[in-house]
């Protein structure tokens, strides 16, 4: 949910309706309790669920919300589905679909600032009503629905944008989840500057697109937002592509990626530098820790 706050607090502000879905339940995995998604009426989409797989569905559910009630939906994964978009198998998941309006207004911001937040709604079958922000103080994240109530807990894990596609990313993926970090996949650049603008001090982007004209927006956004670790993969010429590209549209704060990205471990192959990655990031964590203290 933190990673559409941003561009749901936007669309509120300018009087622009937007939905939000979330997953409560259900069987698929991997399990993703924070991830969410933002639909607007003309199609726009920010955020994902279960790699996509869930976000046309929810797409048709949104166009038969009214105003005043959100909704308990069920969503089907086939074989072909799963296998499209990488899951685990097939399945089912109990999600919330609801104009983005009924929940507490200072939701999104609490968000924005990477809080902790609660929300329980009241159930009256499959509608959704009264929504009211709780302590999350003791709950886990993830929800928990009964026959009265739907509760969701979102507390801030670090999340990992990863913006292209490559073996280095495939196992960045798999070791940032040995971590409990929280990863997105961007094969799009579209998409992957979506997901940048919400991210937050104790989130990370790394990039591995070579071509310069996709690559360069998609680390303007990153450098534009409050990403606490952005890398870029890629040989010397191409680094020195992205810079002159950045630099002759007045981008500033280059010093901020890291390129080559990684520690310099003397890595080898994919998994050596995405462990080199990860531990980069980590530190660039601890050093802004200490400096704040």
């Amino acid at each position: 949910m933190y990673e559409i706050a941003l561009t749901v607090a936007a669309c509120l502000r300018a009087g622009t309706r937007v939905d939000v879905a979330w997953v409560v339940d259900g069987d698929l995995a991997p399990a993703d309790p924070g991830g969410a998604l933002a639909l607007t009426p003309g199609g726009g989409r920010v955020g994902s669920l279960y790699a996509g797989a869930l976000d046309q569905q929810l797409a048709e559910q949104a166009q038969l919300l009214g105003d005043s009630v959100g909704r308990l939906v069920t969503l089907q994964v086939g074989e072909l589905e799963a296998q499209a978009f990488g899951l685990a198998g097939t399945g089912s998941a109990l999600a919330v679909v609801a104009n983005a309006a009924l929940l507490p207004p200072e939701t999104w911001g609490m968000l924005q600032e990477r809080t902790a937040v609660r929300l329980r709604w009241t159930r009256r079958g499959d509608e959704l009503t009264a929504a009211e922000l709780d302590d999350p103080e003791g709950h886990d994240p993830g929800s928990a629905v009964d026959e009265i109530e739907v509760n969701t807990t979102w507390r801030p894990v670090p999340t990992v944008v990863l913006a292209g596609g490559g073996p280095v990313l495939q196992a960045l993926e798999q070791m940032a989840a040995l971590l409990g970090w929280r990863t997105q996949r961007a094969g799009n650049p579209d998409t992957a500057r979506g997901l940048v603008v919400g991210l937050g001090p104790l989130d990370c982007v790394v990039l591995a697109i070579h071509d310069v004209d996709l690559a360069g927006p998609v680390l303007a956004s990153a450098l534009d937002g409050r990403a606490g670790y952005v890398a870029a993969l890629g040989s010397r010429a191409m680094q020195e592509s992205r810079e002159t590209w950045l630099t002759d549209r007045g981008i500033e704060g280059l010093e901020r990626i890291h390129t080559p990205a990684g520690l310099d471990i003397g890595a080898d192959g994919p998994a050596e530098v995405a462990l080199a990655i990860l531990a980069q990031a980590i530190q660039e964590r601890t050093w802004r820790a200490q400096a704040k203290a």
